[in-house]
């Protein structure tokens, strides 16, 4: 029995490796290409979905190692949730921040580079919801999950009210 165990727990720990390095991959390359999932929603789902073939990495194709590959991801996912609830650096590292890419009407340039993205692709973000030009928006954030919300700018009428 405890020579079938000791594969397994190379399962588990080649599993754990792999969430581990790709939260940390797939931060670093930013929120853009993720459209509507953090980056940890997006790594529970990705490998959730090929966690049976993690047996075939270990040279096995058993249904048991594939059950100890999705127990390991589920905890660490669990684990990783409730750590980031519980420290906001831990948060803001594999999460990230929302960036603000426009304030009062001007576009911020640093910002826009710190998100790889261009000021063509902030154009294309604003015509989506509706907006022409930068100095129409009040505020744009690029929010945690890759979408880009807008905050129209008062005009005077509505000011003057």
């Amino acid at each position: 029995m405890a020579s079938h165990a000791l594969p397994l727990l190379a399962v588990a720990g080649q599993t754990l490796g792999l969430y581990l390095f790709l939260v940390t991959a797939i931060r670093a390359l930013g929120r853009r290409h993720i459209a509507q999932l953090t980056t940890v929603e997006f790594l529970a789902a990705a490998l959730l979905g090929s966690s049976v073939e993690t047996g075939l990495y270990a040279g096995q194709s058993s249904l048991a190692a594939g059950l100890v590959s999705a127990a390991v991801l589920l905890a660490a996912d669990y684990a990783l949730t409730r750590l980031c609830a519980r420290r906001g650096l831990v948060h803001r590292l594999l999460v990230g921040r929302p960036i603000v890419l426009v304030r009062d009407g001007q576009v911020l340039r640093a910002r826009l580079r710190e998100a790889s993205l261009t000021e063509d692709d902030l154009a294309q973000a604003l015509r989506r919801r509706g907006y022409e030009h930068a100095a129409d928006a009040a505020l744009v954030v690029l929010e945690v999950d890759g979408s880009i919300s807008v905050v129209p700018a008062e005009d005077d009428a509505q000011h003057a009210a």
